[in-house]
């Protein structure tokens, strides 16, 4: 095992890599900048490489230096975190959540309520976004991603598998319709952005049960999932939709699903760094978030399209 170098030089790499001065890192210090080149010196006579270009009026980090700072940097997040865990790790404060807007605003957001008369001294804050936020960057505690399960160097703990069928109004196709005649309705699809020939469509869907893709209508698409949901629930169509996102208008009977078929698409997961994964306020959400996910596949809608 290669031997570790002075923790004060490393303290000081770090420091200096973020400020990229040794005045300036002197001051974070508070020693003087010839005590922080005296300690980058003795780092760099560790290691035999030159760790910084000392530049006239800058300095810039060489390519040793380069692979050597995603290290440290990594070590002193997760020192910070730890020192913050012991400090602060009361079941109180806001606790800040990322997750898809489909799934924030269709079956996270409609059960918080039982979280948060659970533990009325945490403040839940929601960040709905299709975008990948991170955790350090956004000042995020923890997120639900929706995909595979290839979450590297992060806690990961499984909370859904997600399915694809169609929803409908309870009035818009007559009672056990055959899934050959649903070709002469109108067909509404979901294709956000990046969406292939990979993703569910009704093309797939209809070849998944042996029949042929026929439509007599053209297909109505939109790029959010909510628009295909809020037209089906209106009536002008029958949509292919998520069964998780379609939950609540299935649970309230605004919406039916008139056919047991269902494609498997990707899973949502609960997913935290390492270094917060043991915190008090990430644990007490993801046993309450995964007891929730139970009775959601112990529900009418689970029993029939989830328990696989």
């Amino acid at each position: 095992m290669p031997q570790i170098p002075s923790l004060k030089s490393i303290q000081a790499f770090e420091v200096v890599v973020r400020r990229l001065s040794f005045k300036d890192a002197a001051e974070e210090l508070h020693v003087t900048p010839t005590a922080i080149s005296h300690q980058i010196k003795n780092l760099e006579e560790h290691f035999g490489v030159a760790l910084f270009h000392r530049l006239p009026r800058s300095l810039r980090l060489t390519k040793e230096g380069e692979i050597y700072a995603p290290f440290i940097r990594e070590a002193f997040e997760k020192l910070n975190a730890g020192s913050a865990a012991l400090l602060n790790d009361d079941l109180d404060g806001t606790l800040t959540i990322t997750t898809t807007n489909s799934f924030a605003s269709n079956w996270l957001v409609p059960r918080l309520k039982r979280f948060s008369e659970q533990n009325p001294l945490i403040a839940v804050k929601v960040l709905g976004s299709d975008e990948l936020l991170t955790f350090p960057k956004d000042n995020i505690d923890l997120a639900i991603r929706y995909g595979e399960s290839d979450h590297v160097d992060l806690h990961a703990a499984w909370i859904l598998d997600d399915y694809v069928s169609a929803v409908c109004a309870p009035d818009y196709l007559p009672a056990s319709p055959e899934l050959s005649m649903l070709q002469k309705d109108q067909l509404i699809q979901y294709e956000w952005t990046g969406f292939s020939d990979k993703d569910p469509s009704w093309e797939g869907w209809f070849r998944s049960q042996g029949f042929r893709f026929a439509p007599q209508k053209p297909i109505n698409t939109f790029s959010e999932e909510h628009m295909c949901i809020s037209a089906a629930r209106d009536g002008h169509g029958v949509a292919l939709v998520s069964l998780i996102a379609a939950a609540r208008d299935l649970e309230e009977e605004r919406l039916v699903a008139p056919f047991d078929y269902s494609i498997k698409n990707k899973s949502y997961y609960l997913v935290c760094p390492r270094s917060s994964a043991n915190r008090a306020k990430v644990q007490v959400f993801q046993d309450w978030l995964l007891d929730e996910a139970d009775m959601f596949r112990d529900s009418t809608i689970g029993q029939r399209f989830f328990e696989k």
